[in-house]
């Protein structure tokens, strides 16, 4: 009987131990990461508020920005000038990285004390290694380079640049076909707030910590993807015009058949690639296969007002499992620049 009093008094002892030694080594990192959770789902809650309250209303015009297309070898050029005339920062978020002449820039960049961070994504669709000769290269250069973090999303499809306080964001790939065999939009943005929302966007992701960042003007993939481009086309009044390589989600489809029996104007450009041209003709699009390049980009344009350009493409696992990068515009001379270019391709 007195041992067996004993017994448990040493057993308590020694859970009574154990807590306190967890308490000692453990507790913080408990209560962070409680906290942590906490504070993401406050996030996620205030995010979908803010989504359900989208308008467009809500767009507001960027400070500054210039749009470009692409195949342009001078966007190269241009490109690889900004990365070495850099002050402060590069930071990269890409899908496929091959392009030399802009992993060299980096390079070249890193050694004049430049803060270069890349991430990329390693298992590229079809061709695994793709990225890896780059990722190779930068890191024997002393660049600050990460694979995505695949535990948020399938693929990180986003392409986008920051250096210093300008954003570079592309529908395109870093690979030299972009610049001489694609048909690609890149936009060059000097906003505060545009800036502020993908620089921490990509730092959270680089530091691989789930959280979500809303802007209005942006939608950053996965979590909110469908809602925002389900709005869009709903509420077109009258036109839309659409770039896309492909189309593989057939809710988006449904949609655009419900405004066109509605006689909203649809209008689309799409790559000579895409298995579903006749499919897409027979429903009376009106549809344009671009020969003269391959069809890379991404796009709507809704009632000649708002322009959508993104990374993601018009599929299921794009809208609701990549990691993208869009932004909506409201900018009468952007806007007329792509009509420029949409109409010339349209006719081609």
């Amino acid at each position: 009987m007195l041992y067996s009093i004993k017994s448990k008094h040493l057993n308590l002892i020694i859970i009574l131990f154990l807590f306190i030694l967890f308490s000692f080594f453990y507790a913080k990192e408990y209560f962070l990461y409680h906290t942590w959770i906490a504070k993401t789902n406050s996030n996620f809650v205030d995010v979908k508020k803010s989504l359900s309250d989208f308008s467009f209303d809500k767009i507001r015009e960027i400070d500054w920005l210039e749009i470009y297309n692409t195949p342009d070898k001078n966007l190269l050029k241009l490109l690889v000038e900004k990365i070495r005339n850099a002050k402060t920062r590069v930071y990269i978020e890409a899908y496929i990285f091959t392009e030399k002449d802009l992993r060299d820039a980096l390079i070249k960049a890193k050694k004049s004390w430049i803060d270069v961070k890349v991430e990329m994504e390693k298992n590229v669709y079809m061709a695994g290694n793709l990225n890896k000769n780059t990722y190779n290269e930068l890191i024997k250069n002393n660049i600050e380079v990460v694979w995505s973090d695949s535990s948020d999303y399938s693929l990180n499809h986003s392409k986008f640049f920051i250096i210093d306080d300008e954003v570079v964001l592309s529908t395109w790939n870093f690979s030299y076909s972009m610049f001489t065999k694609n048909r690609d939009f890149i936009l060059f943005i000097n906003d505060k707030i545009i800036l502020k929302s993908l620089l921490e966007n990509f730092l959270l992701d680089f530091k691989k910590e789930r959280d979500f960042v809303y802007d209005d003007n942006l939608v950053l993939s996965p979590f909110f993807s469908r809602e925002k481009i389900e709005f869009l086309l709903k509420n077109a009044k009258s036109d839309i015009k659409l770039y896309f390589p492909y189309f593989e989600d057939d809710v988006l489809l449904k949609i655009l058949e419900d405004k066109l029996n509605s006689w909203t104007n649809i209008e689309i450009v799409t790559d000579k690639n895409n298995e579903r041209v006749n499919e897409l003709k027979n429903i009376w699009y009106k549809i344009k296969v671009l020969d003269k390049y391959t069809e890379h980009a991404k796009a709507i344009l809704i009632d000649w007002t708002y322009l959508y350009l993104w990374s993601i493409n018009f599929s299921t696992y794009s809208l609701d499992k990549n990691k993208e990068t869009w932004i909506i515009i409201k900018d009468k001379n952007i806007v007329s620049k792509f009509l420029d270019i949409y109409k010339e391709d349209f006719k081609e």
